[in-house]
Formats: structure tokens, C-alpha cells, sequence
């Protein structure tokens, strides 16, 4: 408790920071490992998941055929892990200066084109640009932010940020600023991935915030590591004989996407109104 007493904004008190867990899961014989703080659960109980987890099993996942056809991007998705960690100040400031969510997500590509694969990185690529166009449709963000790539075990893995657009009044954009997405995502099979998503919710200042706030998304990110299945292995490695000189961009600035043009519904219509229609990204084999 005496780190928690003199904590500040600049030095926020994490319950456990220095004595993360270590999560290994069986995800249909990938085994992904990481270590982490410990979940932050204000008194509901710890969060625990199992050990085993199948990700081929249909029944978990949700797809996205409920939306409109403009929201519609041919994806399902389960979410099979998750925490939330706390961001402190002393002992009587009860409320804490600000959270981030942080879950894991299986993803099964439906929309992708037979002659496509996860395991290509420039396939890989451009399902991960359609996904940001999708998950944006509505405006609002900048993205893809700080994109990189990371190389594990022959496979590409992505890591790219989702920011807020810089459109707010300038009272908003600071505290905006630390409200932001970070996500790393890993193939694991030619339709399948895994999207590790860390959601902040910040505070300010923000040069406070995000110091503190990246330092533990990073000491996470270190830590992962993945080992494909046989099956997946002999996957990525027909991907290489077949595709030999596939790459994903070394870098890439935010895109300059063109949204659908939308109005508010009115009774009897669906919640918005297609004034005009947006430019998606295509996949192309």
C-alpha cells in the first residue's frame, strides 16, 4: 500500500504490476503465451479461462449478418479472454485516473476469397485494412497509427493503433488522445486469426497517461509468444511455396478512406440512412 499512498498521475499506482501471471492456452494445439498484470475485478471474482480453448468449434462465434449490408464485412469473431487494469492515485481518491481494457479475440474471415490466406502477408495486409474501413464506417478515427511489423516463427504479424480524428473542439482533444485502440493480430490459419485489443481509456495529461499506459501494453506485447500447431505450421509453409515473395507494408500512414455519407433515421427507418455509399477496401488474390 505505500506505492499506492504516493502515487501520482505521472506515477499511477497498478495493482500487480510487478508480479504479472504467466498465460499459457491451448488455442486447437497453438499454444500462446503471455504474461501479464493481474485482472483488476473490483470485487467480482478473478477471470479465469480455460486452458483448452477450440477455435474451430462454429457454435462460438458471432458474425456480423444482423448488420445492414453497408456494416456487413463478412466476419466472425469470439472473445475468449480478457482483463482490465486500473490506473491509481493514492488511497483516497477512490476512482481511478483511468482503465485499460484488454481482451483477445479469435476471428474467422468469412468474406475472404478461396486463393487467400492469413499465413500470405500481403493478404494478411489487406484483410486487416478492410477490417479498420468496417470498423470505422461510422467516421470518428485515424487509422492505421504506429503500424509495424514482427516477424515470429516464418509468420507476419501486424501491430497498428486506432486513434480519434483530431476534429474535436481543442478543449476535447487532449482527454480524446489518450482514448485510443492498439491491436496486435496473429495468423494462425489461412481464414483465422487471433486480434489481441488493448482499449484505453485515459486520463490527463496526457503525456502522463500514455507513458505509463504504453509501458504496460508493451511489457504485454514482449511477452507473447506463439507456437503453430503441426497443422498450422505446414499451412504457413505451403502459403511460403506458393506465395515466395509476399510482403506487407514496413509502414503505412492512416488512410484516406472514403465513409459512406449518412443521416440520422427516422421513425420507421433503420438507425441511419445511406445517403451516399462508401468505398471499401477490395481483397485481391
Amino acid at each position: 500500500m505505500l506505492k499506492r499512498l504516493f502515487a501520482t498521475r505521472k506515477r499511477p499506482y497498478v495493482p500487480g504490476i510487478n508480479r504479472p501471471e504467466t498465460i499459457r492456452l491451448d488455442l486447437s494445439g497453438n499454444i500462446l503465451t503471455l504474461q501479464m498484470p493481474p485482472h483488476s475485478y473490483d470485487g467480482w471474482g478473478p477471470s479465469r479461462e480455460p486452458p483448452q480453448i477450440n477455435i474451430y468449434e462454429s457454435y462460438q462465434y458471432t458474425d456480423d449478418s444482423y448488420e445492414p449490408e453497408w456494416r456487413r464485412e463478412g466476419i466472425s469473431s469470439f472473445e475468449f479472454l480478457h482483463r482490465k487494469w486500473s490506473f491509481y492515485g493514492p488511497p483516497w481518491r477512490t476512482q481511478s485516473y483511468g482503465t485499460i481494457f484488454f481482451n483477445i479475440f479469435a476471428c474467422r474471415y468469412d468474406a475472404l476469397p478461396e486463393g487467400m490466406s492469413c499465413f500470405n502477408p500481403n493478404h494478411f495486409e489487406q484483410i486487416t485494412l478492410r477490417n479498420l474501413w468496417y470498423s470505422g464506417v461510422l467516421g470518428g478515427i485515424q487509422a492505421p497509427i504506429h503500424w509495424r511489423l514482427r516477424q515470429e516463427s516464418g509468420a507476419t504479424w501486424l501491430y497498428f493503433e486506432r486513434h480519434n480524428d483530431d476534429l474535436e473542439p481543442e478543449p476535447l482533444q487532449e482527454i480524446l488522445s489518450t482514448c485510443l485502440d492498439c491491436h496486435l493480430r496473429i495468423p494462425v490459419d489461412d481464414r483465422y486469426y487471433l486480434d489481441l485489443h488493448f482499449n484505453y481509456f485515459g486520463y490527463v495529461p496526457a503525456e502522463y497517461c500514455l507513458t505509463n499506459m504504453n509501458a504496460l501494453r508493451d511489457a504485454v506485447l514482449d511477452s507473447v509468444q506463439l507456437e503453430l500447431s503441426s497443422s498450422a505450421k505446414e499451412r504457413l509453409a505451403e502459403a511460403k511455396r506458393k506465395w515466395p515473395d509476399a510482403r506487407a507494408s514496413e509502414h503505412r500512414d492512416p488512410e484516406p478512406w472514403v465513409f459512406p455519407k449518412l443521416r440520422d433515421g427516422v421513425e420507421g427507418e433503420e438507425s441511419y440512412v445511406v445517403l451516399e455509399p462508401g468505398r471499401p477496401p477490395v481483397l485481391t488474390p
